[in-house]
């Protein structure tokens, strides 16, 4: 054998006693580890995986651009495939639903552009699905944020949500349906005024409308409209249906209507100012009116709403005791009074009302 190969052969055999020695070093500090305690940080790990794994919304988190880093049991299974599939993979490379890909999509986008959570819902067939992506920084060079993506079912809580809007809704209909009685009520004892508390109510809230308050609170301001004469069901019948001019007895006890109203209204517990509504309808601006005289903003807004609507629906409507005014005319007497007796504002937005929106009593 040349003498150039049987030095090649012996330092061959030094390099394989070296990497022998350095296997069993290994293999001894493997077998140490095994004995040895876990470390803090083993341990937290280990804990943090598990309670990721025990979350039952899918999770996972992704870099920015969408590339799977992580994930739990949950997402895995909605998925449908094993870690190993995920991992490393782009999200719309592992989800064969195009529905919840383009929905994430367009998440993942608004949420780069204003690092702000994104949540939307839809639904898969019988299944409601709430999926949420946030923003979260993966490493301190990155410019784009990434995202932890979770999906949820909230089938049991959009059939909840459904439930109350339902049961909400009846409730609804069952105060405006009891509101309606006790209108009725008051019509039944004085029927020159039939139809007054209904049109007043509609063409209250229609300047509600106008004036831009929202629907939530024009439905308080029907609800008063509706109310405000109940306080008449104390004053007897004779002296509504009297067709000549009241004397000081009688008129002191139609006066007293608003103040009955509200202690009739005072303890319902509405989401509204109904009660005050109806003292106050009777009260104008300059503090000429009752029954306490109050002036200028003790008058609630609601109020201003509604005497004006009383009071122009009560002009062009036929009396015992006078002729109806024509709805011109009724324009020119109320628009006399608008800064002093009534809300300048409210007088406007119902004046227009019957001039450009062709308003109309039912």
């Amino acid at each position: 054998m040349p003498e150039a190969d049987k030095q090649n052969k012996i330092k061959l055999q030094k390099e394989i006693e070296i990497l022998k020695q350095q296997l069993e070093q290994a293999q001894t500090g493997i077998e140490n580890i095994k004995k040895t305690p876990q470390s803090a940080f083993f341990q937290a790990a280990q804990q943090w995986r598990t309670i990721f794994d025990s979350i039952p919304d899918a999770i996972c988190l992704v870099d920015s651009n969408c590339r799977v880093l992580r994930c739990n049991i949950a997402m895995a299974d909605f998925i449908g495939k094993p870690f190993h599939q995920i991992i490393g993979r782009y999200c719309n490379e592992i989800n064969n639903d195009e529905t919840i890909n383009n929905v994430i999509k367009k998440l993942f986008q608004q949420l780069q552009q204003t690092i702000t959570k994104q949540t939307e819902i839809i639904k898969k067939g019988q299944i409601y699905y709430e999926i949420t992506v946030s923003p979260i920084i993966i490493a301190k060079e990155d410019t784009t944020p990434g995202g932890i993506i979770i999906i949820r079912d909230v089938t049991l809580l959009k059939k909840i949500e459904e439930d109350l809007k339902e049961s909400h809704t009846h409730l609804r209909r069952t105060l405006h349906e009891t509101v309606s009685a006790l209108a009725t009520t008051v019509e039944k004892r004085d029927p020159f005024t039939a139809g007054h508390e209904k049109r007043v109510a509609i063409l209250a809230q229609s300047i509600a409308f106008a004036l831009g308050m929202q629907q939530e609170d024009t439905e308080g301001i029907l609800l008063a409209g509706m109310l405000h004469d109940i306080g008449k069901i104390v004053v007897p019948s004779e002296i509504l249906n009297k067709p000549g001019e009241l004397n000081s007895y009688e008129y002191s006890l139609v006066k007293s209507h608003p103040l009955i109203g509200y202690e009739i209204l005072k303890k319902v517990e509405f989401p509204w100012p109904v009660a005050e509504a109806v003292l106050q309808h009777h009260e104008r601006l300059d503090g000429s009116g009752y029954p306490y005289g109050i002036s200028g903003q003790k008058i609630i807004p609601e109020t201003k709403i509604l005497s004006v609507a009383d009071v122009f629906e009560a002009m062009v409507s036929h009396r015992p005791y006078r002729p109806a005014k024509s709805i011109p005319e009724t324009i020119v007497e109320i628009q006399k009074y608008k800064g002093t007796l009534f809300d300048e504002d409210v007088v406007n937005a119902c004046v227009d009302l019957f001039i450009n929106k062709n308003f109309i009593f039912e």
